[in-house]
């Protein structure tokens, strides 16, 4: 196989869905996943420190979902396997919340739908997943990054521009990159952030610009993301 069809292979496969966490099916897998989400959302409500999240333990899980011990490990090996579910779960469903953007809809239009939707869930739920990271970094990051990544080659007017990028690296690899940074600094805004909800309009701006400027746009098209009307500020 030469090297161009190596790599276009390698386009072909990084460019499909991200892949979910492997769990078996089974009615007792739904009641862990709420169970572990409602005790991180309780915490969250009392005020608990998101990076020290061990007082979740298996019984007290497996007690609050109404299942027993080896039922818990039939699903999952630990509790940041767990966590790893239930927070893909909520990024999953805030997803779907996201209106559907065509490739031909403009740049400003996906950054209002996407990052205007998926940092305000953030910002509302921000010790839940602040809390999943401190227990599963790797594991959920990579979840995030991989969404991220497929979103920007598949359902934005970046992708294009993404593609058509030179170099050894591929297009998957160029957009994981770009949404590992993404990651990356929304998380070290969720922690540090005193008023995140206030915060996402220009949260979005900024990561719309600092996109824009590290995929290798053009300067018209740059210009153009800086001088479209700016998302609309969140009611108090």
């Amino acid at each position: 196989m030469s090297e161009q069809s190596s790599t276009e292979h390698r386009e072909q496969q990084q460019d499909q869905p991200p892949v979910p966490v492997p769990v078996p099916p089974g009615r007792s897998l739904a009641p862990l996943v709420d169970a572990v989400t409602a005790m991180l959302d309780e915490s969250s409500q009392r005020g608990a420190d998101p990076a020290d999240p061990a007082a979740l333990n298996v019984a007290d899980i497996a007690r609050r979902a109404g299942v027993s011990r080896p039922t818990f490990y039939k699903y999952f090996k630990d509790v940041p396997a767990l966590v790893r579910a239930a927070a893909l779960q909520r990024m999953e469903a805030t997803f779907e919340r996201v209106p559907a953007v065509e490739l031909g809809d403009t740049w400003t239009i996906f950054v209002r739908d996407t990052f205007q939707t998926l940092l305000t869930d953030l910002a509302e739920r921000r010790r839940f997943y602040l809390s999943a990271l401190a227990l599963n970094p790797t594991d959920v990051a990579s979840d995030f990054i991989r969404y991220i990544s497929h979103r920007l080659l598949t359902h934005s007017p970046l992708g294009p521009i993404i593609h058509r990028g030179s170099g050894p690296d591929t297009a998957a690899e160029r957009a994981e990159f770009l949404a590992a940074g993404t990651v990356w600094l929304v998380q070290q805004w969720l922690a540090s952030s005193t008023d995140p909800l206030g915060e996402v309009p220009e949260m979005v701006e900024r990561l719309s610009a600092l996109l824009l400027s590290s995929s290798g746009a053009t300067e018209q098209e740059i210009a153009a993301v800086r001088e479209a009307q700016p998302a609309p500020k969140r009611n108090a």
